[in-house]
């Protein structure tokens, strides 16, 4: 995506320019010291209840039998149960809010209206990267990243292609384009600055605060220009690892490569946040062994036996490829001699709790990494009509990735004292 394309989708959510190249590894890094980073994973099809969910009341437990093959993960991953967003509804209609908890339709009500969870890190901390943060996407349908006016930000599907963005060298042209929309953009920030300054005056209390909130964000958006110019004429790093192969009409190789692309931004520091959806489109049928029928139409399994164990088989294998994926992580020794995985908060989940009855209550989720303090399974139990918000550990986890924030969505509270 061109710079001028990113802030057209992201608007006020993630104000830093440039989008082409990267920059040495942690190279803006404090010294010694290694930065935190979040990767969200989505499940526009969610996972099946019976199988995430462990048996148990209690609010702790051993992990669901889905999730058995990240046992070895135990003291660095978390499952979190029965939590969800409190007045989300609508199946399909609603997994965009997963990680907002907000509706589109409902966003005039919050602050930040539906601005997910990777946008507003990316707006806070996004700057100090080449990328401000990156989407990725298989099996179609939309990002899970989204603009706080309700603009779903623009994916990228093919992992070559976004592998070369992010390592191939830049033209000397491509520089200078560059450095001339930053001029632009501050020439308006100083248009925009000098047009407050002059109404100013005239307005009255309320309308002056405002204008006052809208100079601020004009001056943080040119302090972001500014600063990420710098990274125009960094040398690009070379990656730790080959291209990623993948078949162009494959499935669980293209989820693999799209990882693997994800892992080599932040090897390289070229981002600190990212994203991917899993679609209802994934082309499961014939790709994965004892598979013969749609994602989507597995996910309405009913009681239907066959349909059961085909979508535990495509489940176990998305299962096992996080699984990879994590290990991918904890194999790299980041600045401070810690791994990269204990930097990396990694959250996978669905803003769909039940497919098959198109649901969205009961969400499942999993965080790895990040230095929390994990548990093998949260429980928790809901109480009369009241349910723990799922934003409740969205707040955690920004406050662990250094954001001073006390609320975010519909969160009641947090979970620090469980996973501080």
């Amino acid at each position: 995506m061109k710079r001028r394309t990113f802030l057209q989708q992201a608007g006020a959510s993630a104000l830093a320019p440039g989008l082409l190249g990267a920059f040495p590894c942690f190279a803006s890094a404090e010294k010694g010291k290694a930065p935190k980073r979040l990767v969200c994973i989505g499940l526009d099809l969610s996972l099946r209840p019976e199988t995430f969910f462990p048996g148990g009341s209690g609010e702790k437990s051993k992990l669901p039998p889905l999730l058995e093959p990240l046992r070895s993960w135990e003291g660095n991953l978390t499952a979190f149960s029965k939590m969800e967003h409190p007045g989300v509804s609508g199946g399909h209609a609603a997994v965009h809010a997963f990680l907002s908890g907000v509706r589109r339709e409902q966003r005039a009500s919050f602050t930040e209206g539906c601005l997910s969870l990777d946008q507003l890190v990316a707006a806070e901390r996004g700057h100090l990267t080449r990328f401000p943060y990156l989407t990725f996407g298989v099996g179609g349908g939309d990002s899970i990243s989204w603009s706080a006016s309700g603009s779903n930000l623009t994916k990228l599907d093919n992992p070559t292609k976004a592998y070369e963005a992010i390592f191939s060298p830049r033209s000397e042209a491509d520089k200078s384009a560059e450095r001339a929309l930053g001029i632009e953009d501050r020439q308006v920030a100083a248009l925009l600055d000098k047009e407050a300054k002059r109404v100013g005056d005239r307005l009255d209390r309320w309308d002056r605060e405002k204008l006052d909130e809208f100079v601020t964000s004009v001056d943080e958006f040119e302090a972001k220009v500014r600063a990420q110019e710098k990274w125009i004429d960094a040398p690009i790093p070379k990656p730790d690892g080959p291209p990623p192969k993948w078949s162009p009409d494959g499935c669980l190789d293209k989820v693999r490569a799209t990882y693997d692309v994800m892992a080599l931004a932040l090897l390289s520091d070229s981002t600190r946040v990212m994203t991917m959806n899993i679609g209802v489109g994934l082309p499961v049928a014939k790709r994965i062994p004892g598979v013969d029928r749609s994602y989507h139409d597995l996910s309405h399994s009913g009681r239907d036996p066959d349909k059961l164990a085909q979508l535990h088989k495509i489940e176990s294998a998305l299962i096992a490829e996080l699984d990879q994926f994590l290990r991918r992580l904890d194999s790299h020794r980041d600045v401070d001699g810690s791994t990269l995985l204990d930097n990396t908060i990694v959250l996978f989940g669905s803003g769909m709790g039940n497919a098959s009855s198109h649901s969205n209550l009961d969400l499942p989720v999993i965080v790895a990494g990040g230095g929390l303090k994990h548990q093998p399974n949260l429980h928790f139990q809901k109480k009369s009509e009241d349910q723990t918000p799922l934003c409740n550990l969205y707040v955690t986890l920004l406050q662990k990735l250094g954001l001073e924030r006390d609320q975010f969505g519909t969160s009641t509270g947090s979970l620090n004292e469980l996973l501080g």
